[in-house]
């Protein structure tokens, strides 16, 4: 039988991660029920606070779910040849309007990450 391993991951490792941008899924609580999605993201960093960037719809789902709760949880995933990093960034976002939708803000407040590794 396979069985999981995994081990924290440090700040540097982490932000190591996230540096790059790029695909992550998104997390909030709607109206009725947990969402999810997949959104693009960009990193920047703000003295020793990562923050994140990202392009949303003003209109659907995500748009309403962000107006009645901005707490967010966004997981970001990279996949190497022996093990899967996971880093978790939460936070409360903070919308403002822009050109074809909203450009959300994600100052974060929490990150925690683990590298896991299968063995047989």
């Amino acid at each position: 039988m396979t069985q999981v391993h995994w081990q924290e991951l440090n700040l540097l490792e982490m932000l190591d991660i996230l540096r790059p941008g790029g695909l992550a899924c998104v997390a909030l609580r709607g109206a009725d029920a947990p969402y999810a999605l997949p959104m693009h993201y960009q990193l920047e960093m703000r003295g020793m606070q990562p923050v994140l960037h990202m392009a949303w719809s003003a209109q659907g789902r995500k748009a309403e779910a962000l107006r009645d709760e901005s707490h967010l949880c966004v997981l970001v995933l990279r996949r190497l040849c022996a093990w899967t990093d996971s880093v978790l960034a939460e936070g409360v976002a903070q919308a403002e309007p822009a050109e074809g939708g909203l450009h959300v803000t994600l100052p974060v407040t929490a990150l925690s990450g683990r590298r896991m590794f299968l063995q047989p």
